[in-house]
């Protein structure tokens, strides 16, 4: 599912590395020009590029060819703002290629897919939350982590069926995606948990909340 062994032809290669390394180059300077993650945040941060890279191997595949499994871009796109998991889901990206023996030629478009699409999608949907709907803690973890991370799953699995098809297409791919976007529904409410514990317990650790914005302190009677 994840592109790793797909016969990708060598201008398409090149084309998403192409595309690849200016975002990453520009999340880059982003970050070193921007918010510092220290101690636990850089903790969470690296331990979520691991646990990425092996979360990606764990997929269950039918006799048809179908293969699907959880993605958990969304939920790390929440947490560490655009840039931040960008960077993060690329080197998830790049451990679950070693672990996985996969094609370094296939980088660019698995690192398109994994990383800069959901966390492109993701941000913008959380600006039109924060836009749209009332400022209340309840909105931004209910909003942002379920139905956002809804949204940017189906979308991801969309885009990662989609490119396999026309990779070598087959008759599994329309099981491979009802699948995956019926575990979508699940991984959204798996997040949406976590993703409030997470505020409610750590806020810190979650960049994307403004406290001051969305638990702002009471006014003196």
């Amino acid at each position: 599912m994840y592109l790793l062994h797909a016969p990708l032809p060598p201008q398409w290669a090149a084309l998403a590395w192409i595309l690849l390394l200016p975002l990453a180059l520009h999340s880059l300077i982003r970050v070193r020009s921007g918010t510092v993650l220290h101690g636990t945040q850089q903790h969470l941060w690296l331990a979520g590029v691991v646990l990425l890279a092996w979360l990606w191997t764990l997929q269950a595949r039918f006799a048809a060819g179908a293969a699907f499994g959880l993605l958990g871009v969304a939920f790390y796109s929440l947490i560490f703002g655009c840039h931040w998991a960008r960077l993060g889901l690329l080197l998830a990206v790049t451990l679950h290629t070693v672990l996985g023996g996969g094609s370094w030629l296939n980088f660019g478009i698995s690192g398109l897919l994994l990383a800069v699409v959901p966390t492109l999608l993701a941000s913008s949907l959380q600006r039109q939350v924060e836009q749209r709907l009332p400022k209340n803690v309840f909105i931004f973890m209910i909003g942002h982590g379920m139905f956002v991370t809804l949204a940017v799953t189906v979308a991801t699995s969309t885009l990662l069926v989609a490119a396999s098809w026309v990779l070598r297409p087959g008759p599994a791919d329309l099981d491979q995606l009802a699948y995956a976007l019926l575990l979508a529904w699940g991984e959204a409410l798996a997040s949406g948990m976590l993703f409030s514990a997470l505020v409610i317990f750590g806020p810190h650790l979650v960049l994307t909340y403004r406290q001051d914005l969305y638990l702002p302190p009471r006014r003196g009677m």
